[in-house]
């Protein structure tokens, strides 16, 4: 079964946080996650059967950051396709033990401006995605998801690069900030929901939506916003535990399982067909969530 089989007849349940797992694991703070797909495969494995244990019908590799352009950051460039090619190989032995699971690969923004704001052209951006696609590719993911991209010119050149080096479906998801005054939402580079649905639509995603940056709640705006685009365009959206707060020493999110458990429904009457936790959501989520939706 493929994935676009899978939407046809029911939503499929994503995964929570990478990022909060990982620190739970003990992953020091400003290191590369990344690394861990060759320094500590067993905790990126636990991963992955963490979250299908509690529920999830995919879960999303630990390869968000594996562009040659981040990986530079921590003089990691040269090991981009071995890091990304475990990172999706990990998560696809894990999903190998249960029935009917799918790995879904992680490509994130690299975290660099594009030109005339930056100094990276198109061809650059579209070369330091290359390697990460076609090790996703080499380890036969499921399909890719190009996630928490706020500058619509760089998940094009995202989506240019997984077309020229991949046969694999995609996904496309931006995160988006709402204006207290007007109540609509932007990325912080401006571009509108409506003007991210028309371009993701335009690059060949087999769906759009939104990760990161909103709660529930908000989340359950943007999505209707996309549905005022279109009754039936697959949708993506993991919110995150709500926004987090300092206490005591410690960041927390305010959104937890059951505040998930009891909102869900309200992302559901939009007909998703992705749904998921992302920042400060965890194995937990996951299982009330899964509970819900049976």
């Amino acid at each position: 079964m493929s994935i676009l089989d899978f939407i046809k007849n029911k939503t499929m349940l994503l995964d929570g946080s990478t990022g909060s797992a990982l620190m739970l694991m003990g992953i020091d703070s400003g290191s590369c996650p990344e690394i861990w797909n060759i320094e500590n495969k067993e905790n990126i494995a636990n991963l992955a059967r963490n979250y299908f244990e509690a529920g999830s019908d995919a879960v999303l590799t630990n390869t968000f950051g594996g562009s040659s352009i981040k990986l530079a950051d921590y003089n990691l460039a040269d090991k981009a396709y071995d890091i990304v090619y475990n990172g999706v190989s990990i998560a696809k032995e894990e999903a190998l033990k249960f029935k009917d699971k799918f790995v879904i690969a992680s490509v994130g923004p690299t975290g660099k401006f594009m030109e005339p704001i930056g100094e990276l052209t198109e061809t650059d951006m579209i070369e330091g995605f290359a390697i990460q696609v076609k090790a996703i590719n080499d380890a036969k993911a499921d399909a890719i998801v190009l996630e928490t991209f706020t500058d619509i010119s760089e998940i094009i050149a995202a989506s240019k690069a997984v077309k020229e080096n991949s046969d694999l479906p995609f996904i496309a998801s931006m995160t988006f900030d709402k204006n207290p005054s007007t109540g609509k939402y932007n990325t912080i580079m401006g571009t509108s929901v409506a003007q991210a649905y028309d371009t993701i639509m335009s690059i060949g995603a087999i769906a759009c939506g939104s990760n990161c940056g909103n709660g529930l709640l908000n989340m359950v705006e943007i999505m209707k916003e996309y549905r005022t685009m279109s009754k039936d365009t697959p949708l993506w959206t993991k919110p995150n535990a709500g926004l987090p707060e300092y206490r005591d020493g410690k960041t927390v999110y305010t959104e937890d399982e059951n505040f998930f458990a009891e909102n869900i429904h309200q992302l559901l009457e939009c007909n998703v067909s992705f749904i998921g936790g992302c920042c400060g959501s965890t194995y937990a989520h996951i299982k009330k969530m899964r509970e819900v939706l049976g």
